[in-house]
């Protein structure tokens, strides 16, 4: 059966049928009373039903969940159990202390930031569309360290500083994209996160990846959790010192591992400029939202091998055609994209990072001809690299010539991989190396810089990477405010039925006398949802049911149906509010309208 996804909102207006209805912010519910507009909203709800209105009610409490199964990893455990209910809740802790807390809607959840070789105590407990608990099915668990690898370099990112400076450098299309510790259900890992729809986030390693001389040349390691809903993770291997690449234009002899989900499903890619294929030795499960896996990019003499979980799941006739690479790790998707990385490790020949000197932020202007501004040296820097990504309406085959102008003195820039291409609406790789003279800041503490060109261009990313000893310039010590995640209440998905019980099809009327109202609420996968205090259904702003959904704890999600009189409406259109509260006063009520029309 179709169902109309209608948007959650929190505030605003909406317009229907050339009506502008402006949203309500006031409590629902009896006896709870009317409050002005300033009022907290209510995290308890009364039942009620209007005349005429039948109103679902609970039932028997739900059964327990069965067998639920514990699989332990470095600082994680992961559990799966079975069961039909439409929530659970999620306790653990140490042994007879189980102090924490989560509601989901899935059948298997990962814990984080846990003590290796602690056992920990789990209780799932089922949770019905009211709030009803069954009696939780316990377990415990104890989480293992991986045993050490013989890395040319390894990070788990389990200091509270992450990610290091002197290991890793964030890249993205201007102020896109974060890189934080992870906090509490992240706890002891890397969060990657974006906040625009389509951009990548991009950590590259300052290490370089260099090729053994053996038949396995090096293994590219990446323990993440699954991308989201139409995210990717992508591992790229870039011969040059580029700092992101855009989309699939990749640079020649680049490598791209590119793990993606859709609709449900996973697909594995091993990717390079001449388009070799990728075969897939066995099918990828669908890979659940928040779970950690392990993926490895196997470079060989003989081809490209992918691993997920240490299974061999795809390989490619690829070869590189170079010994040394930049190493990038990029998650996209759709605005808030995320994900958490527990571990990246090359499995390669040795290889340091270059010492890292910290440096000022960098300012850029494009123009015909840079201007002279009043500046300072920067002490102790011998020389610099100027990193930068041009996105360009150009329609010239061949990219142009470019200087960048810094200090008062003018270097040539280059491309920073070697026949990238030149596309309109592709980010263009470019790198110019800057004397030691040209590296002067302004009275803002900040080095000014002209990419001196005619052409309409925008740098979308700067980095710069300095030589030499400290500039001087004390780095900015405050850190990217925590990618944390904001709870959640359910989406709502509702059908106007007919009498019978059929779905009314969208733009058709509903004759006089009853109908039904299907609703459906359903909590995300990946992301935190909120407890669920109950919510309130009105018909053209009157209100004609309330249904509690927190009886033994908060509710979480679930179906309800409701029998509505429609004999008294007039003909024509008509709006239903579903309107949701949390049991939480910091969650915001979120509401949703249906539309449907009545005929004569």
């Amino acid at each position: 059966m179709e169902r109309r996804r209608i948007a959650l909102v929190t505030a605003g207006v909406v317009l229907f049928a050339g009506v502008i209805t402006v949203l309500r912010t006031e409590g629902v519910g009896e006896p709870v009373a009317g409050t002005s507009a300033s009022a907290p909203p209510p995290t308890s709800l009364e039942p009620y039903a209007a005349e005429g209105v039948l109103a679902p009610t609970a039932g028997p409490p739900p059964e327990s969940p069965r067998e639920v199964r514990v699989t332990s990893g470095p600082r994680r455990l992961q559990l799966r159990w079975d069961g039909d209910a439409p929530g659970y809740e999620v306790r653990w802790g140490e042994v007879g202390r189980l102090d924490r807390t989560r509601l989901i809607t899935e059948r298997v959840t990962q814990l984080d930031g846990l003590e290796d070789e602690r056992m920990y105590e789990v209780a799932v407990s089922a949770v019905d569309a009211f709030g009803q608990r069954s009696s939780p099915a316990r377990s415990t668990g104890t989480p293992h360290a991986s045993p050490a690898g013989d890395y040319a370099l390894e990070d788990r990112f389990d200091q509270p500083d992450a990610p290091d400076p002197t290991r890793w450098r964030l890249a993205s299309r201007g102020n896109c994209a974060r890189a934080t510790p992870g906090q509490h259900d992240d706890g002891r890992r890397l969060v990657l996160g974006n906040n625009c729809a389509a951009a990548p986030a991009t950590l590259r390693s300052r290490t370089p990846f260099v090729l053994r001389d053996a038949d396995e040349l090096g293994r590219f390691v990446v323990e993440t959790d699954a991308p989201g809903g139409d995210g990717e993770l992508v591992l790229d291997l870039v011969p040059g010192p580029v700092s992101l690449v855009s989309g699939d234009a990749l640079p020649p002899d680049a490598v791209r591992l590119r793990v993606a989900t859709s609709a449900g499903t996973t697909s594995v890619q091993v990717l390079v400029p001449a388009g070799t294929p990728t075969e897939a030795v066995r099918a990828v499960p669908a890979l659940e939202t928040g779970l950690s896996h392990r993926w490895e990019l196997v470079l060989r003499r003989d081809g490209a091998r992918v691993l997920l979980d240490g299974d061999l799941v795809a390989t490619s006739p690829a070869v590189p055609a170079w010994r040394e690479a930049t190493a990038l790790v990029s998650v996209a998707g759709p605005t808030g994209q995320r994900a958490a990385i527990s571990l990246i490790a090359f499995d390669a020949a040795e290889a340091t990072a270059p010492p890292w000197v910290p440096g000022p932020d960098v300012e850029v202007a494009v123009a015909a001809e840079a201007a002279v501004v009043e500046s300072r040296a920067l002490p102790g820097v011998t020389g610099g690299q100027l990193r930068m990504a041009l996105l360009h309406t150009d329609a010239s085959p061949q990219a142009p010539s470019f200087s960048v102008s810094a200090g008062g003195v003018v270097v040539p820039a280059r491309p920073a991989a070697a026949g990238a291409p030149w596309r309109a609406g592709v980010a263009y790789p470019l790198v110019a190396d800057l004397p030691a003279e040209a590296l002067r800041v302004g009275s803002s503490g900040k080095l000014a810089v002209t990419l001196v060109t005619g052409l309409r261009v925008q740098a979308t990313h700067v980095d710069l990477e300095l030589s030499g000893s400290s500039s001087g310039t004390p780095p900015s010590t405050a850190k990217a405010p925590v990618i944390a995640r904001v709870p959640e209440l359910p989406r709502v998905n509702g059908t106007v039925l007919d009498a019978s019980g059929q779905t009314v099809p969208e733009g058709a009327a509903v004759q006089p006398g009853r109908m039904v109202f299907d609703l459906v609420l359903e909590g995300r996968t990946g992301v935190l949802l909120a407890g669920l205090a109950g919510f309130s259904v009105r018909v053209d702003d009157d209100r004609v049911a309330v249904v509690p959904t927190a009886s033994g704890g908060p509710g979480i999600a679930g179906r309800y149906r409701f029998a509505l009189n429609t004999s008294g409406m007039s003909s024509g259109p008509h709006l239903i509010e579903v309107r949701l509260f949390g049991t939480s006063g910091e969650t915001r009520p979120t509401s949703a309208y249906i539309p449907f029309f009545v005929g004569r």
